[in-house]
């Protein structure tokens, strides 16, 4: 398991200048640090179909009463960011060194979490492919 000790951040729209697109520096560094920390827990380079089990822990809003973060401590988080800009921030650091593109990944497990200890979890494992041949038809599915 690789643990991510920063808080999760989502992957903004790119933005556009004159320049052409970009993304903001922010987002830039949170995917380089990502990439940094997953590289010291992790050697491994993936060439085949991939599974990922995630899990993003969110910070408690600290504008709640005590009773209501203990109460929301392991809860699913159900507001915003969504859990697809999330995973794509992870996927999009990790596309390069862990695997060649994220198409690679044909499996995904997603929860996003309360916690006082905001952070990101996965487990990238490559899924062996079995191709099974229909003997009634001749296709394979």
């Amino acid at each position: 398991m690789i643990t991510i000790p920063l808080k999760p951040m989502p992957a903004p729209r790119p933005r556009f200048s004159k320049n052409g697109t970009y993304n903001p520096s922010s987002y830039t560094k949170y995917k380089n640090d990502v990439l940094v920390l997953a590289k010291q827990q992790c050697k491994t380079y993936f060439n085949g179909a991939l599974s990922l089990d995630i899990t993003f822990y969110m910070e408690i809003p600290k504008s709640l009463s005590k009773i209501k973060r203990e109460a929301l401590m392991g809860e699913y988080h159900i507001s915003k960011p969504d859990s697809d800009n999330l995973l794509k921030s992870i996927k999009d650091a990790l596309e390069g060194t862990f695997y060649k593109n994220d198409s690679q990944i044909c499996k995904v497990n997603m929860e996003k979490v309360y916690s006082n200890n905001p952070r990101t979890e996965f487990v990238l494992s490559e899924i062996v492919l079995k191709v099974k041949e229909n003997v009634n038809q001749g296709v394979l599915f």
